[in-house]
């Protein structure tokens, strides 16, 4: 079973299809993936908090695959937030989305779960490299693949809170 599973797992590791970009608007964009966080994680009690500047922003990307990324990066913000046992402990999701100067856009998801270990932060787009019990150890280097197709990438900030930041140039 397990040698069926990690053949199953590298199979869809390396059909990524080509991006199909089209414009999007990310505020909607957002809405619907914390519509589908929600939905997949009812018994986890969490505030989402978005910020979408300017309120119109609008990306260039193909969305389908963009949506995996999203989705994954909520699955591992929620399920990291379940685990967490800290009392009195508000947990958050926070998601935002801006442009810079040199009109690239950028989503970043924070959520107010464990501090990544450096140790741990080191590994954690090596395909197959997981702290989960059940995980698969794909879903993050899955989502480095999609960003770099897609011209952009994907990069997880140091600090007291998990950060991870798609930049599309």
């Amino acid at each position: 079973k397990g040698l069926l599973a990690f053949v199953e797992s590298y199979r869809k590791f390396t059909r990524i299809p080509t991006p199909e970009p089209s414009l999007f608007y990310v505020k909607s964009f957002i809405e619907r993936m914390v519509e589908l966080a929600r939905h997949q994680y009812p018994d986890v009690r969490v505030e989402f908090l978005t910020n979408i500047t300017p309120n119109d922003l609008i990306l260039y990307a193909d969305e389908n695959l963009i949506t995996q990324v999203v989705v994954n990066l909520l699955k591992n913000a929620m399920q990291a937030l379940k685990s967490d046992k800290t009392p009195d402990k508000k947990d958050r999701i926070c998601i935002q989305a801006y442009c810079n100067e040199a009109e690239a856009i950028f989503i970043e998801i924070s959520n107010t779960g464990p501090e990544i270990p450096q140790d741990i932060a080191e590994h954690l787009f090596i395909p197959f490299f997981t702290t989960k019990e059940k995980g698969s150890g794909i879903g993050l280097s899955i989502s480095r693949q999609i960003m770099r197709l897609s011209g952009g990438s994907i990069s997880l900030l140091p600090g007291k809170e998990t950060t991870f930041v798609l930049k599309f140039n």
